[in-house]
């Protein structure tokens, strides 16, 4: 980190609009020299030690979601040293496609374009849950997702892409912490245990999936619950989940589900492969398992057609094979018909889905057994 002074700051740059008036650390639109002579826009903002730490990360990352960070430095006030603050130096974010050299955020897009199909919503929600993915990676966490931090990069309503913004309230997790010491975040996006935990990378999970929510809605947090497509309905709940450890692992398992429901791969616009137990939140384990599995399923199938005949396949195979594990692997399509209290019940709608389990295992046998064969 190189240190200037506050000549050398203002030679540098041409600062014309302050963005942040009433605040302590100030955040400026200015104007920078190229090489050749010609000037570009870039945003100056101001910041502790401990932000300038998480921009001075920020500028060894490259991500196409991400507003790059071109540097970071310490301006030094010689003869008045209480005013030396450090400064990032961060992309100002054109909206390509837009009338002129605006910066538009994804609030101001959805106020006036109205809500995004499912599909450009999902399209941005997968560009956030990437943007983020090795700043997790790294140990920090964003703490203030929201639509006004994620900036149009390209201007079209039927395939928007977006620049995450405004890393200032970001943390490096700390686990041997209780609590954050400051509470960072915007009322409705915030989660609920950033109030009174530790924020981890669920908390920005949170964050994510009431974004997906306002794009759909074009409702604030609260307001309005999404209730369109059920798969979409089950990824904004999960990811919004009070209890942070029943939400998504990290966003890259949020992104897999996004994805899917986008048919990114060739298996995801087959509306039969699609919904194949096993292959759809494409992991490797999970795929090798389904795989074995159903090479067994097959073979049970011969065994039982060689064994007890055609009549045999449809009485034992099918009644006590096929039918529990339907059943099982589409869980989350029959649970999305019990209200929406006790899905949310954590406790409660675990007690459910052990119930649904063991009913389908064991509900063949009893049938059996009633009917004394």
């Amino acid at each position: 980190m190189r240190y200037i002074t506050e000549d050398e700051f203002l030679r540098e740059y041409l600062i014309y609009k302050d963005l942040t008036p009433e605040k302590h650390y100030k955040t400026y639109l200015a104007m920078k020299e190229h090489s050749d002579g010609s000037h570009y826009a870039v945003v100056l903002k101001e910041m502790d030690e401990k932000r300038a730490a998480v921009y001075n990360e920020l500028s060894k990352m490259w991500n196409p979601f991400l507003a790059d960070t071109y540097d970071v430095f310490m301006v030094t006030v010689p003869l008045d040293p209480k005013k030396n603050r450090y400064v990032a130096v961060t992309e100002y974010v054109y909206a390509d496609g837009c009338r002129g050299s605006e910066s538009v955020s994804l609030s101001q897009f959805v106020r006036k374009n109205g809500t995004l199909s499912e599909k450009a919503a999902l399209s941005i929600c997968s560009q956030i849950c990437e943007g983020l993915e090795e700043f997790h990676k790294k140990g920090f966490v964003h703490r203030d997702i929201k639509p006004e931090n994620i900036m149009i990069s390209k201007y079209d309503a039927e395939d928007p892409k977006i620049k995450i913004v405004d890393f200032g309230g970001a943390k490096q997790f700390d686990m041997s912490a209780y609590s954050d010491r400051t509470v960072i975040g915007t009322l409705g996006y915030q989660a609920p245990e950033s109030v009174s935990s530790n924020t981890t990378n669920h908390t920005d999970i949170y964050s994510i999936g009431c974004v997906l929510n306002f794009m759909l809605t074009g409702q604030e947090p609260g307001l309005m619950r999404y209730a369109g497509n059920h798969y979409i309905v089950n990824i904004i709940e999960k990811s919004i989940n009070e209890d942070p450890y029943n939400r998504y692992a990290a966003v890259t398992a949020m992104k897999k589900a996004v994805d899917h429901q986008l048919g990114t791969k060739f298996i995801d616009r087959l509306p039969i492969l699609r919904s194949i137990p096993g292959f759809r939140t494409h992991t490797m384990w999970k795929e090798l398992v389904a795989s074995l599995s159903y090479c067994s399923m097959l073979y049970a199938a011969v065994f039982c057609i060689d064994t007890f005949g055609f009549e045999g396949l449809a009485e034992i195979f099918i009644f006590y094979i096929i039918i529990p594990l339907v059943v099982i692997f589409n869980m989350g399509n029959l649970l999305r018909f019990f209200p929406k209290n006790i899905r949310k019940n954590n406790r409660l709608f675990l007690m459910i889905r052990t119930g649904i389990v063991i009913a389908a295992v064991f509900a063949p046998i009893v049938v059996d057994y009633l009917l004394g064969r």
